[in-house]
């Protein structure tokens, strides 16, 4: 086995990225989510939507970028239902705009720019925040998640098919060091986590995180089931490694525990293979 420590979770650092990218993953969210619930309880789309965005609102305040700056033709490109309302479109796109603190003499021909990482986490997890929130006080707790938990599907096979995997003519010859270094440095470099592993083989690492911007960005909140249930639920749904060479699993998440366990295991080698205990996670890369 090898054990490996990172201590890379910041609140300060920041990067290049594009602003319309940001946009356009943001109001792909929201897009899927409405597309799915219309398709569930089509009778209180509108009302949804009204409430949705007073959730914006109530942020946003007085606060106004010129629309104008973005090609709007680009940032709506893909998406299905959002632009039928024009109102919340509006208010995401404000919110995103005030929360990634975009200069204001930018405009969409500048392309990346350097943007806090924290303040784009924020952007991102307070939109599906937001959804699911918006569904609990809609329905109630148990129902508004109920139905939350009915779109995640959905959202996942469609995030599936737009995927462009190029799978091995051999699934074995997939190793766990080779798909998790890029996740890796990329953890490393906008200091989402610290975390240890610790890799049983090629094909079995294990990950214990001690720290993620995930929780950390929403936890103003007070709300950890909302907060779960908007952004790590969608990889513990059991759609979520159906057809997948690297499988994921997890007992915990930083939102209601004091560590989050993640096994990562090519399914090939390991079928289905059992997750270490919490006691051994929580010992990884500490001291006796």
């Amino acid at each position: 086995m090898k054990i490996e420590n990172y201590n890379c979770f910041s609140l300060e650092k920041k990067g290049n990225a594009s602003p319309i990218n940001n946009m356009r993953a943001r109001f792909a969210r929201v897009d899927s989510v409405l597309k799915y619930f219309k398709e569930i309880v089509p009778e209180d789309l509108n009302r949804y939507v009204f409430d949705l965005k007073n959730k914006f609102d109530g942020d946003i305040g007085d606060y106004r970028f010129d629309k104008k700056a973005f090609d709007w033709k680009e940032i709506r490109e893909d998406l299905d239902l959002l632009p039928n309302f024009p109102d919340l479109e509006e208010s995401v796109f404000q919110y995103i705009c005030k929360t990634i603190n975009l200069p204001t003499d930018y405009k969409s021909e500048n392309g990346e720019i350097e943007l806090s990482f924290y303040d784009r986490v924020k952007a991102g997890e307070t939109v599906s925040y937001y959804l699911v929130r918006t569904l609990a006080d809609i329905y109630g707790k148990q129902e508004g998640t109920k139905i939350y938990k009915q779109i995640v599907p959905l959202m996942i096979k469609e995030r599936r098919r737009n995927e462009k995997e190029e799978r091995p003519e051999d699934p074995k010859t997939v190793t766990i060091l080779d798909s998790n270094k890029s996740s890796i440095e990329a953890w490393c470099n906008i200091g989402l986590v610290d975390f240890s592993f610790c890799i049983f083989d090629d094909y079995k690492i294990i990950y214990r995180f001690d720290k993620c911007l995930t929780p950390e960005v929403l936890k103003e909140f007070n709300d950890p089931d909302i907060a779960y249930l908007a952004t790590c639920y969608m990889a513990d749904n059991p759609e979520f490694n159906e057809g997948r060479i690297i499988h994921m699993r997890r007992t915990q998440t930083l939102h209601h525990a004091k560590f989050c366990d993640e096994l990562y295991w090519n399914n090939y080698i390991h079928p289905d293979t059992e997750q270490p205990s919490l006691e051994f996670t929580e010992k990884i890369g500490k001291s006796v």
